[in-house]
């Protein structure tokens, strides 16, 4: 891996302006993502396309029927096997001496991205595809759930500023089922049981069901960021690891990197943290909702700050889970090391939401 990364091509990204929007300072430029400083996966081949496409581990083992992955309720990975309805609750760091799997070995890598892809769906089984964010694929339609609970909170909101249009079209959403249909089943049921014309409720409607998929699209992006408290963890034990190494020299250019990391390792969870409380918080702002250009923008560019901290972050934290202290090459992680720095000093990916 070079030292150094070529000229870097500039992304613009910007949101979308709509007819009569109020313009929206542009944000400062990043490097590209995906052509930022490359990450190597520690123990890849030359040639090596990683992450591939589906959970295909080579052992027998992994592929026994009703063998599965699920996030438990306490946030680490259960392991779940069909007989006697059992769930092993498995720490992910050493799961692999349960699937007897070498540090390294290509199952190894493979199990590491299970807590990763957990933050995109619910169960994942042997054989399953990995989720698109891990392959850098965007979602571009957020899934149910996160539209129901950005519905949720629009319609609270609605409930209690909105005038009588909109507090008749809170009421109609709060008694037709959740989902991409809601807005239209509420516009029918203000026209049938409560006698508002079409031409007041439906072009509100339609404002409001552009405010909630903006605002899904920010909360579905928060979820699917990297796990960076896992990649946290384990930036830690590597420096205990290196520290208590007799046969590593203490004072090397490995261990003075690693010491750098420790105390800004956190800032892309708690920037994440900060721009999702801040698109939330802008819900609850008491802004006019039938006119909600600017708010859309406004979530839109969230949506977009989150996007780019999980696209400059997403691989490397994947291949830091990667990592086994004990048998890892130490150049592998020196070149992590340098690939987490090199992102961390991009100060603009991290500024607070409220900076311009």
């Amino acid at each position: 891996m070079p030292d150094q990364a070529s000229p870097l091509p500039v992304s613009h990204a910007t949101a979308a302006e709509a007819p009569g929007a109020v313009a929206m300072p542009s944000r400062p430029a990043l490097p590209d993502p995906r052509h930022f400083d490359p990450v190597a996966f520690p123990g890849a081949e030359a040639g090596e396309v990683w992450p591939p496409t589906h959970f295909t581990f080579h052992a027998p083992w992994m592929h026994e029927a009703g063998l599965g992955f699920e996030r438990d309720a306490s946030g680490g990975i259960a392991v779940v096997r069909s007989f006697a309805h059992l769930r092993l609750l498995v720490d992910i760091e050493t799961a692999h001496q349960l699937f007897d799997l070498a540090p390294g070995s290509r199952d190894f890598r493979l199990l590491r991205l299970v807590p990763a892809a957990l933050r995109c769906v619910e169960r994942i089984i042997p054989g399953d595809p990995l989720p698109g964010p891990l392959l850098d694929e965007e979602e571009e339609v957020p899934e149910e759930h996160h539209l129901y609970a950005a519905t949720t909170a629009m319609v609270e909101r609605l409930a209690g500023q909105a005038g009588e249009e909109g507090q008749a079209l809170a009421e109609a959403m709060r008694r037709v089922p959740p989902g991409p249909g809601m807005f239209e089943a509420a516009v029918a049921r203000c026209i049938t049981r409560f006698g508002f014309p079409m031409a007041t409720v439906a072009p509100l409607a339609r404002r409001l069901q552009r405010l909630a998929n903006a605002h899904a699209r920010v909360l579905a992006t928060a979820a699917a960021q990297p796990d960076y408290a896992a990649m946290e963890k384990v930036v830690i034990r590597t420096r205990q690891t290196l520290g208590a190494d007799r046969g590593w020299v203490g004072g090397g250019l490995l261990t003075r990197a690693m010491d750098n990391l420790l105390p800004q390792i956190s800032r892309p969870r708690k920037a994440s943290a900060a721009i999702t409380a801040a698109a939330e918080e802008a819900m609850r702002r008491p802004l006019p909702l039938e006119a909600p250009t600017r708010l859309i923008l406004e979530q839109d560019g969230y949506r977009d700050r989150l996007l780019d901290i999980s696209v400059f972050w997403r691989r490397l934290s994947a291949a830091w889970m990667t990592v086994d202290p004990d048998t890892t090459d130490r150049r592998e992680i020196e070149a992590l090391a340098r690939n987490t720095l090199r992102r961390l000093a991009l100060t603009s990916l991290y500024r607070a939401p409220d900076e311009p």
